[in-house]
């Protein structure tokens, strides 16, 4: 019983000396002055409006790609529904429909002109 009451003792002595230790060390000593001039702290001042200036456009940025990212996601899924209609028409442009006309005669005086 004695050397567990001795135990504490020693615990509590190591901690009140540890303590004031701390206190002497850190608590109350004298903080050092910051020497800034008043021109600094107008750049400082400058750069934050600027860096708020670009957060704001950053975010605006983000708002407009991810209203272009849903209604493209939005697109893709109304096709997805639609994988038949989607081939007719691929199928119609590997054929050349909505080709212009002069596109067509284009072509037909070139293939006249290579074959001459």
């Amino acid at each position: 019983m004695r050397k567990g009451r001795r135990s504490r003792r020693i615990q509590a002595a190591v901690a009140v000396l540890s303590a004031t230790i701390a206190v002497g060390s850190f608590g109350c000593a004298k903080t050092t002055t910051c020497k800034v001039s008043p021109v600094e702290l107008e750049e400082l001042r400058e750069d934050i409006a600027v860096l708020q200036k670009d957060l704001k456009t950053a975010r605006d940025r983000e708002a407009q790609l991810q209203s272009d990212l849903a209604a493209k996601q939005a697109d893709l899924e109304t096709k997805r529904g639609k994988p038949a209609e989607l081939r007719a028409q691929l199928e119609q442009v590997k054929r050349g429909a909505g080709k212009t006309e002069k596109a067509k005669t284009d072509a037909k005086d070139a293939a006249k002109k290579g074959s001459s």
